[in-house]
């Protein structure tokens, strides 16, 4: 198998792996940090912010907030990628879609679940930094390609 394959069959394994894990994350009956590893973590942290000085402005709302910027990030990375052929807001749209239908579904199908405003805003900005981020690499190794 030449590399270029191999690296592809890697890429889309890893985006299928991270597919499972969002739709985990966000489609899952019961809010995933009410239990388990996660909650754990959750309460280390929170534990953690509170003794530390610098980190005491790390509360829950924050630290729930910066956890959906980065669960989508990766999401807008894909979408910059897999839809290159598309304009950079095309991408942006599509990813704001799926985050609004994923906090829509929790509102309407799952009462154990909190669909909010500021959810999809959060999870927005996820995607919008990896499109952004994943477009403006491309620029600039393309521009460098063609300066030689």
């Amino acid at each position: 198998m030449s590399k270029s394959r191999t690296l592809r069959l890697i890429g889309y394994s890893a985006f299928a792996a991270y597919i499972v894990t969002l739709l985990w994350a966000s489609l899952n009956p019961k809010p995933i940090d009410g239990s388990g590893p996660i909650r754990q973590f959750v309460a280390w942290v929170l534990n953690y912010t509170s003794v530390n000085k610098t980190w005491h402005w790390l509360d829950y709302n924050t630290l729930e907030a910066l956890a959906n910027v980065a669960l989508y990030v990766p999401l807008g990375i894909s979408l910059a990628v897999f839809l290159r052929r598309l304009p950079w807001w095309a991408d942006a749209l599509i990813g704001i879609a799926v985050t609004a239908g994923a906090e829509l579904t929790q509102r309407l199908l799952l009462p154990a679940r909190f669909g909010t405003w500021a959810d999809v805003l959060h999870n927005s900005i996820g995607v919008l930094i990896g499109v952004i981020s994943s477009r403006s690499i491309a620029a600039l190794r393309s521009r460098r390609r063609v300066q030689g």
